[in-house]
This record gives structure tokens, C-alpha cells and sequence, in this order.
């Protein structure tokens, strides 16, 4: 009986809790946060630059709470630096003033080795895990330590090109929060693993990604990521190719990594087999979230005659798991000079996930990658234009999940 008093307590004091907690919300100082409408919707006709460095205003339509409801999660949490998050894109300009604090570095290369040399530099594998001074990731394209956005552009051997794909990515689950600069990210706190796995342009590189992604998700999963981030596909289709990323998959499953990937954005029906081609957005695994995009009023995302933008976010109540906004203000970088801008594509959809994802961890590490996708998935507002076109017929609620990930460690620790 004494038992069961106690746990009615526990209970009581948890509504309790939980309830205070709805009236409470987390504002960030940052000056450009009043233009990441994805995180906070006012609704109405909505005006604002898209771009930090000219003037680009742009009016969208917009339905008040169609939003990441993201104020109130911060309530709880605002992140951890002890969760990792891998990200596979084709090079990361990682040191924009508003991403560089948060960006991952592997403590074995870390410090000064016994001649006093800095780890990260001495060409010495110091911490023996096969990759000689990967301090904050590993380029995968051309087998170095760093994973660098400037490369060769494929056309003139003179001119280097800026990559700035992954930008976008890294500003949505990372930006540092609440520092009175630029954006705040997802997590204003967290640690940003980089593995590049593409050389733009350079198309007879390229040919060999998937040797470079099932590599990336190794290291991911043996250096202590939790996550990872990847927006993007392969076209490789060989069989015994697709079996080594299948298999990548299930590495990473073992060790309790969630895979979040983009749905694409080719506005395909994913579950017409005719239109489910390029892996991963057709693989199944329950360590595997796919994300699609939607508008600031709900609507699964497809661009208007004469945009910016062409094509429109993948769907399938199938293949594809879940729906956030795409349309972020984020972290970029122009002609090499740090900016911010309006990013767009399930590219940038994608990293919501993986940024609320991360939010979760924060407040319950022992979650499993499976129990991770699950409580995302259940945790979803649900939308009526959703229905028949993803899985959880809903778009990702920071507060919502963040909540799920608490109840789930209360209820572990009362076992």
C-alpha cells in the first residue's frame, strides 16, 4: 500500500509539473529569431527577409500554432553538449560564428599528446580508432581529417567552390541559442559531428558514395553519435551495394542510433513502387525516421508556378513517417562570408527532426533509437491534410515529444 501511495504522489506531482510547464516559455535573444517563423507562427500574411544581406522580403500565408512549438520545450530543456549528432553532407563551412561552439570535438584527439603536440595535428591516430587526427569528423570523399566546404567545383581546376548545403542543417539542430547573435538552433547546446560523404561536381568521385556513406554511418555509431542527420540519397543500385548500406543500417540499429533522412522532393507518392527507386527513402527499419515537408499553413509542400523553389516534399503513409517545415531561417554562408537565410526542401525538413530528436536525449539519454522514433511519432499535432500521406499524419511538436521523452525515463526509473 505504501508503494502505491507513493507512486499516486509521484503521479500527482508529475501532472503537477507538467502542467506549470504549459504556461512557461523560453524566448532566445538572438536578433534574427523574430524571423524563424517555423519555431513560433503568428499567423496572418506573414512578411519577412529571406535573406540577411539584401533586402529579399517575401509574404507567405500562414495558420497561427502551425509551428515546431518549440518555446515551450525550451522550458525543459535547451539542449545538451553530451548529445551527438552526426551530419552526412558534401562539406560543412563549420566556422560560422553562430555554429562553432557546438561543433563536435572527439575528446581522444583533443588536448596535447606526451610531446606536447595538439592531438588534432599531429598526424598520430591518438586515439586508435583508424582516422589519424579527426578532431571534429572525417571527409569521406577524399579520405582526410577535414571535412572542409571549399573543394574544386568540377569545371574550372582554378576556381574553388563554397558548398553550403549543409548550412541549413546545422543552424536547425544547432545554431547556439540565447548568445545575442544571429539565430538560435533547435539545441542550444549540442555537439555536431561532421562526415562529409560527397565532393560536389566531381561526379567520377562521386560515383563511389555509398562506399562513403556506409563508412559514415560506421563512425558515426562507434565514436558516439546518437543521431544521425542525412539529407540526401544514392543512385548507386547495385545489388551487393545496396546490401553493404542495408547493412550499415543495421549497425547503427545495434548501437542505438536513429537515422533521419529526407523524404525528397520530387512531390512522388513513395508508395507507388514506380516512384520508390533511390535508398534510403525506401528502406524501412525501425531505427529509420523520413521526413516530409510541409507550409507554414500544414499543407504538405509544393512549390507554386514561378518560385524559387520547383517540385514539392515526397509523401507516402508508407514510406514516409513524419512532416515538419522546411522553411527555416538558418545559419548560410555568401561568397564565404557568414549570413543567415530562409532555407526550403526536406533537406532542411529533415534536421527538425533530428534537432528535436537530440532535445529528447537531452532529457532522457537511455532512450532507444526504436523508442526515439516511436515517441516522435506519437508525440506529432496531427493535421488533416497529413492523413493518407505520412505515416503519424502529423508534423514534429518539440514540446509534445520532449514531454514523451520525460514520461518515458519516469516511468523506467519507477521499474
Amino acid at each position: 500500500m505504501a508503494i502505491l501511495r507513493w507512486l499516486g504522489l509521484f503521479m500527482v506531482l508529475a501532472m503537477a509539473s507538467a502542467d506549470s510547464l504549459l504556461a512557461q516559455q523560453v524566448v532566445p535573444n538572438d536578433p534574427h529569431y523574430k524571423d524563424q517563423i517555423s519555431f513560433h507562427n503568428p499567423g496572418g500574411k506573414l512578411r519577412i527577409n529571406t535573406r540577411s544581406y539584401k533586402p529579399s522580403l517575401e509574404e507567405f500565408d500562414a495558420e497561427k500554432g502551425i509551428d515546431l512549438n518549440i518555446e515551450k520545450a525550451w522550458a525543459v530543456t535547451t539542449g545538451s553538449k553530451s548529445v551527438v549528432v552526426a551530419l552526412l553532407d558534401d562539406g560543412f563551412c563549420y566556422d560560422h560564428p553562430d555554429i562553432r561552439e557546438n561543433i563536435w570535438h572527439n575528446p581522444g584527439e583533443t588536448g596535447t599528446d606526451g610531446d606536447g603536440f595538439a592531438r588534432g595535428s599531429n598526424t598520430l591516430d591518438d586515439d586508435h580508432n583508424g582516422y589519424v587526427d579527426d578532431l571534429v569528423g572525417w571527409n569521406f570523399a577524399f579520405n582526410t581529417p577535414d571535412p572542409d566546404c571549399h573543394i574544386f567545383d568540377g569545371r574550372n581546376r582554378n576556381r574553388i567552390a563554397t558548398y553550403t548545403h549543409s548550412m541549413g542543417a546545422m543552424g536547425i539542430i544547432g545554431a547556439k541559442g540565447n548568445n545575442g547573435t544571429g539565430v538560435a538552433g533547435i539545441n542550444w547546446d549540442v555537439s555536431l559531428m561532421l562526415l562529409q560523404i560527397g565532393a560536389q561536381g566531381l561526379s567520377r568521385v562521386d560515383a563511389l558514395r555509398i562506399d562513403r556513406v556506409v563508412g559514415a554511418i560506421h563512425y558515426a555509431a562507434d565514436n558516439g553519435a546518437r543521431i544521425i542527420n542525412w539529407s540526401g540519397f544514392v543512385d548507386d543500385m547495385r545489388p551487393e551495394k545496396l546490401k553493404e548500406l542495408t547493412s550499415a543500417f543495421e549497425y547503427a540499429a545495434a548501437k542505438n542510433v536513429l537515422i533521419v533522412v529526407a523524404a525528397g522532393n520530387s512531390y512522388l507518392d513513395l508508395d507507388r513502387e514506380e516512384n520508390c527507386g533511390q535508398p534510403p527513402q525506401c528502406f524501412n527499419a525501425d531505427n529509420l525516421i523520413k521526413v516530409a515537408e510541409i507550409d507554414f499553413q500544414g499543407k504538405l509542400y509544393r512549390a507554386a508556378p514561378n518560385t524559387r523553389w520547383v517540385g514539392g516534399s515526397n509523401y507516402g503513409a508508407t514510406h514516409v513517417d513524419i512532416a515538419a517545415i522546411a522553411a527555416n531561417y538558418t545559419t548560410d554562408v555568401r561568397f564565404g562570408v557568414p549570413v543567415y537565410a530562409l532555407g526550403g526542401g526536406t533537406s532542411d525538413a529533415a534536421p527538425v527532426v533530428s534537432g528535436v530528436a537530440a532535445l529528447m536525449l537531452a532529457v532522457n539519454p537511455k532512450l532507444t533509437a526504436a523508442q526515439l522514433k516511436t515517441l516522435l511519432m506519437d508525440s506529432v499535432t496531427k493535421l488533416p491534410s497529413l492523413k493518407g500521406k505520412v505515416a503519424s499524419e502529423g508534423m514534429v511538436n518539440a514540446y509534445q515529444a520532449v514531454l514523451a521523452a520525460q514520461s518515458a525515463k519516469a516511468s523506467a526509473d519507477l521499474r
